[in-house]
């Protein structure tokens, strides 16, 4: 309880100081050797220390903190991307980690595209990566949303598929770019 206490309390100044920051988890074509994009992972420095994602990301998902950690690292990676493309660099697709909690919010589609378009970033850069939805009502929801996605260019992904609601449904009938399935379906 108090450790969850300090991680809310310190999450406010964290954002103002720029304390998280993304690290580029490179995606690499085994048959190639090329990378092909990269997943940014979130990482908070405080006091010289790293805070392992275990011990801030479950506590910020029991509030809409969570959307607010969501939306800066969308933010960050943008603002990266274009600093890359302007200097000549060659950029690939980044996948930034969406809370499923994001579904219970209409607008979460037009706030994904305006961060984007804030920086005039090509979609084919982005993608969405969310968790597997546990129930009926946020499957309908997800639907919407990947098929949103899909339709303006923005790719997305499912990570850990089989450990959730898991229905067939997911793979049949939402348009996925890419597919991470669970160890434990395996």
């Amino acid at each position: 309880k108090e450790h969850a206490a300090r991680v809310r309390r310190d999450f406010e100044e964290a954002l103002k100081n720029s304390e998280f920051q993304a690290y580029y988890q490179p995606k690499v074509n085994v048959e190639t050797g090329k990378i092909t994009g990269a997943e940014a992972l979130c990482r908070w420095f405080r006091d010289g220390k790293m805070i392992p994602p275990m011990e801030f990301i479950p506590i910020l998902e029991r509030s809409t903190d969570i959307f607010r950690l969501d939306f800066y690292m969308l933010d960050l990676v943008c603002k990266n991307i274009r600093k890359w493309l302007d200097e000549g660099k060659n950029a690939v697709r980044i996948s930034i980690n969406f809370s499923r909690k994001h579904l219970t919010d209409p607008k979460l589609l037009d706030n994904i595209v305006a961060i984007i378009n804030r920086y005039d970033i090509p979609y084919e850069y982005i993608e969405i990566e969310l968790t597997e939805t546990t129930t009926e009502g946020d499957y309908h929801k997800l639907k919407k949303l990947v098929e949103g996605l899909k339709e303006v260019g923005i790719h997305t992904s499912i990570d850990d598929f089989g450990i959730g609601y898991s229905s067939l449904n997911l793979i049949r009938d939402l348009p996925w770019n890419v597919m991470k399935i669970d160890k434990s379906l395996l």
